[in-house]
């Protein structure tokens, strides 16, 4: 988890290097990064997971569309996220929750693909103790 957490926060430098200086937007809450930042870990993941099968996969052409897409799935454009971002890593006892919470989530993320009927409210796999009609 660590290694993503690294990777995570270089992809962001260099996002945030790359863009322009951006007005002063409210900070996205941090229910909604949590689930954006651990998006863009997957990016990343796939994005090296990628290189890693084959060397010549240039990780850049593929990274900045995935991008793309997470920040439209979660109606969320570049300069809001950047913006939030930093107003995160000037609070680091907020960013540290925010990360903190990236790793629970994945956690969870985990399980229930692992195992779907582990989801929180499934009924599949309990047993219902009383059948009698009402």
């Amino acid at each position: 988890m660590k290694k993503r957490l690294i990777v995570l926060g270089a992809a962001c430098l260099v996002l945030l290097a790359c863009s322009d200086e951006g007005g002063n937007e409210a900070p996205l809450t941090q229910k909604k990064m949590v689930p954006l930042v651990y998006q863009l870990m997957l990016v990343d993941e796939i994005s090296l997971d990628y290189k890693s099968r084959d060397s010549s996969f240039r990780v850049d052409s593929i990274r900045g569309k995935k991008y793309d897409q997470v920040f439209a799935l979660n109606k969320v454009d570049y300069k809001t996220f950047k913006e939030s971002y930093e107003y995160y890593l000037a609070r680091p006892n907020q960013l540290k929750a925010i990360f903190d919470s990236v790793e629970a989530f994945a956690n969870r993320d985990r399980i229930e693909r692992m195992n779907p009927s582990s989801k929180p409210g499934s009924d599949q796999g309990k047993q219902k103790k009383n059948n009698k009609p009402v």
